[in-house]
């Protein structure tokens, strides 16, 4: 729609004020766009783009904003795939929301035809209206909830178009020859949105990777660290491991929070708007800061031990060690964030590491508030334990007001589509946060599922609630999950931390390996008791330790990553002060 067939549209300026209007704008199948191909380069080009159509200084929106004064316009949100902006100019409002939204969805389908933006008008301050734009606000994702539920028919899939050539990434029809990427005299057929998403993603990799890793050394012999931009350099390993892991963060409860914050800020009589932009703002900043721990605490523990000169992980159990990839003088570090907008956070990893950055991350979002220095970016929302609706008391008797997170563990092959190791991770995120709400104990703990089945997501988590119901005697289940963070922790530490006493990898249990893994696994998971089984080894003079107290779901989960969970004992390390 143009500005002139906006201006002359019905109720556009007719005279009297109309007040003002609130335009919400949610993008619907960001993750379908994200994951539709298999390399990582096209998900953190796509996942870029995303972001840039909610950025109110990029490129996408910054120009349709400046085509209405600074004093008419104000952006209430800008993160995590919505849009929310209030138009004020008294006369001109109406035209100014309806020019907008037309320009934003033409650009938007021009960028792919996979991404559906829904989008609702709310005009305030007339009688039968919202009287406010606090109150406009309150109610805008009923309106865009409302609007999810009836397409308009340019967003509806258009049958029986004739294709000459289809995507080799996608399949659907190709568009254009992609000549970004070197395969010789052979060019692939792409989508134009997978070659707009490549060449975004090489600008995002140039101006980020050195920058997260700005102040980490590389280890001895090597040139430089940098981020990778194939799966290939994450979890392959010539002999050894070929798994990676998706592992997707989600702060439970948040959206319950941000209406409690909002009635609270309306009932003291504060500038609504404004504090919920600034909370958005420092929710999206935790999130990337937790990004940027992660990468660089992991890229710090690369060094080359006992002087052989190959980079490596040093470790405890999986093998004791993890090569990362490394060509040229450049050594990449095995972790990559590929998500990172809001309060999501979607992470691909080797797979040996994913247990030991999920348990770096849930500290890191713990930390002591009165220790954080105040550029940290977890500062601004730890500092609010004292403000309901955020307080939120940990084991340690503190307060913070960082929320409590969700996470979900998917294990895949290397290779195998990412959309659907996302899927897995993100319905075990679901599960896990449905189930911190099943009891008032858990409602202030992280929460925690995981699982190496590469399925569909629904048989998954049915597999998983299947193996969690009591055995028929009334004892424990065949697994433990989900698993609040504190329980998290110290089933890491209890099962599979070789200087815990008792533990599968202390002294003693080790050498059980081979007896563990083939004949009393297989008899725990078919619920049986193990006390002949132990009887009998004992008989034969042979050791027969386990971690006390016997837990059958707890020691089953904990077998299951007994060869695959590398413990890498990840520290925090701050970004250096100066220029990166």
């Amino acid at each position: 729609m143009s500005a002139a067939e906006a201006a002359a549209a019905p109720g556009a300026d007719t005279g009297a004020p109309s007040g003002g209007v609130l335009v919400g704008i949610d993008l619907v199948g960001i993750q379908r766009f994200i994951y539709e191909g298999r390399r990582l380069l096209d998900a953190i080009g796509r996942a870029t783009l995303v972001a840039d159509l909610t950025d109110t200084a990029g490129p996408h929106v910054a120009p349709l904003l400046a085509e209405v004064p600074r004093q008419h316009r104000a952006v209430l949100r800008d993160a995590g795939g919505a849009l929310y902006i209030a138009f004020t100019d008294p006369h001109r409002a109406t035209a100014h929301a309806r020019a907008f939204t037309g320009r934003y969805t033409r650009r938007l389908r021009d960028i792919s035809d996979r991404l559906t933006p829904v989008t609702a008008h709310l005009p305030y301050g007339r009688a039968g209206r919202p009287e406010t734009q606090a109150e406009a606000l309150r109610l805008l994702p009923a309106a865009l909830q409302s609007a999810r539920a009836r397409p308009a028919p340019g967003h509806l899939p258009v049958q029986g178009l004739g294709v000459t050539a289809t995507c080799d990434i996608t399949g659907r029809p190709a568009e254009l020859l992609d000549h970004t990427r070197d395969r010789g005299p052979v060019r692939e057929r792409a989508a134009r949105d997978i070659v707009t998403a490549r060449m975004r993603a090489r600008q995002w990799h140039d101006a980020n990777s050195r920058a997260w890793l700005h102040g980490i050394a590389p280890p001895a012999g090597a040139q430089r660290l940098e981020l990778p931009t194939d799966v290939d350099h994450l979890g392959r390993e010539i002999g050894d491991v070929s798994r990676l892991a998706v592992v997707h963060l989600d702060f439970n409860g948040l959206g319950d929070l941000l209406k409690r914050h909002h009635r609270a800020v309306e009932e003291s009589g504060g500038d609504v708007a404004a504090s919920m932009r600034t909370v958005s703002a420092d929710i999206a900043r935790l999130t990337e800061g937790l990004a940027r721990a992660l990468i660089r605490s992991v890229a710090a523990a690369i060094g080359t031990p006992g002087g052989l000169g190959e980079p490596a992980i040093e470790g405890r159990g999986a093998g004791g060690r993890l090569r990362p990839r490394s060509a040229r003088g450049t050594v990449y570090v095995p972790v990559r964030p590929v998500v990172v907008a809001g309060d999501d956070l979607t992470v691909i990893c080797d797979a040996r590491l994913a247990w030991s950055a999920t348990r770096f991350a849930l500290d890191w979002l713990d930390a002591d508030p009165a220790a954080l220095p105040a550029d940290d970016p977890r500062t601004a929302m730890a500092r609010r334990a004292g403000t309901p609706p955020w307080t939120r008391r940990l084991d340690s008797g503190r307060t913070t007001g960082v929320p409590s997170a969700g996470v979900g563990i998917a294990v895949q092959p290397v290779g195998a589509p990412l959309s659907v190791g996302y899927d897995i991770c993100a319905a075990l995120c679901e599960e896990a946060k449905a189930h911190r709400k099943r009891s008032a104990d858990r409602l202030d703990d992280h929460v925690v599922a995981w699982s190496q089945d590469f399925d569909d997501p629904a048989r998954v988590v049915a597999r998983l609630r299947e193996a969690g119901r009591a055995a028929a005697d009334g004892g424990p289940g065949r697994t433990a999950l989900p698993m609040t963070g504190t329980g998290f922790q110290t089933f890491l530490r209890d099962y599979l931390d070789p200087a815990a006493p008792g533990s599968l990898r202390a002294a003693g249990p080790s050498e059980q390996r081979s007896w563990l893994l083939s004949r009393l696994a297989p008899l725990l998971a078919d619920g049986r008791d193990p006390a002949a089984e132990l009887e009998r080894r004992s008989d034969l003079g042979l050791p027969v330790e386990l971690p006390e107290p016997f837990a059958r779901d707890r020691l089953l989960d904990a077998l299951a990553l007994l060869d695959l969970h590398l413990d890498v004992s990840l520290t925090h390390l701050a970004p250096p002060e100066g220029p990166e």
